[in-house]
């Protein structure tokens, strides 16, 4: 018998990375706002004897977030993993890999899934893949995550939203824990992550959201130069932004008009449409 899950992917706009890591992980996690996409995880799991055999798009692969998530849960098993985008890119596919695992063994324990969320949170912050993608995947729909780590510690504001945004990757992969790690980087997201959210939060609309979250690619240097020409072109037809933290950008708008742009700078491969996904991780038949 096997349980299988869904977790959708996730985009940040802006975020505000903790400093303090001496805190217990669930305590733990960036302030921020961002949503969750119907492209994701799908997770088939089946719990047995010892160790986790994991498998990502049919090939083998040791994958330590989703591997300690797992082993917080059952001693081993199988889990087959199959992803609809790609990792490194913005869409927290490490957190929905994490989360869909974790659910869909829950599921074949007749457990709750809460305890995924748990696991796969804490295995984020542990191995510096994320820092509050899990708590929005959970979730689903637009969120602010107003305080971090997971509730009762911290604080998130939900909106259920299902707009169709177009998604367009412009070059390689970055690395997260890079990033995360790196102590100068860290304080200079904080101090401009702190200021998106005071400006934020007096107006938390989705427009506002947009507007601030191409403010903080631009303020955090993450925004390259070659990025520029076309986000230009696509604000002609919408409002999106560089997906934190990733070579990548997301529009929403006039679907087709963003579409068309995509795919004539990016080609057609590179360009996906989806919408927000408003359910949040779960089972599925």
């Amino acid at each position: 018998m096997t349980s299988k899950a869904f977790c959708p992917g996730h985009i940040t706009g802006f975020f505000s990375i903790p400093i303090e890591r001496k805190k217990a992980m669930n305590k733990v996690g960036s302030k921020g706002a961002g949503f969750s996409i119907a492209l994701g995880a799908t997770a088939e799991a089946e719990v047995e004897g010892n160790g986790w055999d994991i498998t990502v798009n049919g090939e083998k692969n040791s994958f330590l977030v989703v591997e300690k998530t797992l082993f917080n849960l059952a001693p081993g098993g199988r889990v087959d993993l199959t992803i609809d985008i790609p990792f490194s890119q913005g869409f927290g596919m490490s957190g929905a890999c994490a989360l869909a695992a974790g659910t869909a063994v829950l599921g074949e324990l007749g457990e709750e899934s809460d305890k995924a969320l748990k696991a796969a949170h804490e295995s984020e912050i542990f191995c510096r893949t994320g820092l509050g993608d899990v708590i929005g995947q959970y979730n689903g729909g637009f969120e602010t995550r107003v305080k971090g780590g997971l509730p009762p510690h911290g604080e998130i504001r939900i909106e259920d939203r299902d707009d169709d945004v177009v998604i367009g990757i412009i070059g390689s992969p970055l690395s997260t824990p890079d990033i995360l790690n790196d102590p100068i980087m860290s304080a200079w997201i904080k101090a401009i992550g702190d200021d998106m959210m005071e400006e934020f939060m007096p107006d938390d609309g989705f427009d506002r959201f947009l507007d601030l979250s191409l403010q903080f690619a631009e303020e955090t240097k993450f925004l390259k130069d070659e990025m520029q020409p076309i986000l230009n072109k696509c604000s002609e037809y919408g409002k999106g932004s560089m997906a934190m933290i990733g070579n990548s950008i997301f529009f929403f708008g006039d679907t087709e008009k963003l579409e068309e742009t995509m795919i004539e700078e990016l080609g057609e491969d590179n360009v996906y449409i989806t919408n927000i996904d408003p359910k949040g991780a779960r089972l599925i038949s």
